[in-house]
């Protein structure tokens, strides 16, 4: 018969994650805190001590403070990922080694390319790969996918309340502002751009289907979409729609009870594959320079670009480095505002295949667990489709890229738990087994 001690031990085991692969569990949940910090920490250093830059400017006005910071950050990703990676080996072997190569196969090719092109990379380069490697041996589950949920909710809640209280500071007007407009500006938070908040949003907000409680969920949910909204992001607002009618979606489906047959399996894939397919016609359908908000001359001049050197592109650093690009673009970007485009131009056709099949395996593990009710992986790819159809600013390799590259290892490798990540929530299907 189970004491009251017992009992209690029990649930502070549950609750430090104390039972077995529970400490791995919470190592990979303080990984991803770590880099959501680098992506949070520094910006808002240097907004606190040199106010926010002009707009599409390249000058550098990190304070030293916020370089340290952000370096500390970045080595203590590094040094825990190495020790997660360590200890998972010494556990035991993990399976589907070939999983983890296609993993890693992006990330090798776009290094690849920078040697090709005399971009020697620095020590930031080894830690979305020791990452990877630490989850594919630990497999984490639910918990770590809504880490990352909450990271996002707090990203919402952290930008709109230092909008309240330092408009100058988190707010953008006048001609970063463009077209769009909002009352007393855009919704910036730490970033240095709105759209910035606004794809951060946009992948995190999947995950907050993962957080245990209605109340959490609903509360999360709610911040997000307010500063979703306030960001005046069109293409994160577009992901967020997509997001949220695919899992409106598949709670019809749990209530009539459809089975996990081949249509469903078509119609949870069709806003996938609509975002995938729009990321990848429009750029090249696309003749209007003015097009899309200028992007049409940004993306015939990268792929003009890129047609120089068509199978491992022009490097990582390649924005950086371009003489006379920002006058070629139309100004000081770091990215190709298309996935599409920014891979070809930075790793050839070598990469496009490489991230082809890795979203393949992901969309593939994404459609098992979702026959079992675990949906949050299918939201992932939704989002991630639909954000990459009009910008790129997600997906570098080094630790900015976190919210791309991270998850999308989660997708392919993590063990779902017993319990669906909706919890309260029907079941999109009934569980076979």
């Amino acid at each position: 018969m189970t004491t009251l001690r017992d009992r209690i031990t029990g649930g502070l085991g549950r609750a430090t994650f104390r039972q077995p692969g529970r400490q791995t569990e919470a190592g990979i949940a303080l990984l991803v805190v770590l880099a959501w910090l680098r992506g949070v920490a520094p910006p808002l250093v240097q907004l606190l001590d040199s106010g926010r830059p002009g707009f599409n400017t390249r000058t550098d006005l990190m304070p030293v403070t916020g370089r340290l910071l952000g370096d500390a950050l970045t080595l203590a990703v590094v040094g825990l990922a190495a020790v997660l990676a360590g200890y998972g080996l010494r556990r035991g072997r993990p399976d589907r080694w070939w999983g983890l190569l296609v993993a890693l196969a992006p990330l090798a090719v776009v290094a690849s390319a920078g040697w090709a092109n005399h971009q020697r990379p620095g020590p930031v380069t080894l830690a979305l790969p020791l990452v990877a490697v630490a989850v594919w041996v630990c497999r984490p589950g639910r918990r770590v996918l809504a880490t990352i949920g909450a990271c996002g909710a707090l990203t919402a809640l952290g930008s709109m309340l230092l909008a309240a209280a330092r408009p100058e500071l988190a707010l953008l007007t006048g001609a970063a502002a463009g077209a769009k407009t909002v009352p007393g500006g855009l919704l910036a938070g730490p970033y240095a751009h709105s759209n910035v908040l606004g794809i951060v949003l946009a992948l995190s907000l999947p995950f907050v289907f993962a957080l245990r409680t209605a109340s959490s969920r609903w509360t999360a949910l709610a911040v997000m979409l307010v500063a979703v909204a306030w960001t005046g992001s069109r293409t994160s607002q577009v992901a967020v729609l997509a997001v949220l009618a695919t899992r409106a979606m598949l709670a019809v489906a749990a209530r009539r009870g459809w089975r996990p047959r081949r249509p469903w399996v078509a119609l949870v894939s069709l806003p996938v594959a609509a975002g995938l397919a729009l990321t990848v016609v429009t750029p090249l359908v696309t003749t209007d320079p003015a097009g899309f908000t200028e992007r049409g001359r940004i993306w015939r001049e990268l792929l003009a670009h890129w047609r120089d050197r068509p199978l491992l592109g022009h490097g990582p650093e390649f924005f950086d480095r371009e003489p006379g690009l920002a006058e070629a673009l139309g100004g000081a970007f770091n990215h190709g505002h298309n996935l599409l485009v920014h891979l070809l131009v930075v790793g050839g056709l070598l990469v496009v295949a490489a991230v082809v099949a890795l979203l393949g395996l992901c969309w593939r593990r994404a459609v098992s667990v979702a026959r079992r009710g675990r949906v949050v992986p299918m939201l992932y790819l939704v989002a991630f489709a639909w954000v990459s159809w009009l910008e790129a600013s997600h997906v570098p390799t080094t630790l900015a890229g976190h919210l791309s590259w991270l998850p999308l290892c989660l997708v392919l490798r993590g063990e779902p738990d017993r319990d669906s990540e909706d919890q309260g929530v029907p079941e999109v299907v009934d569980d076979p087994a």
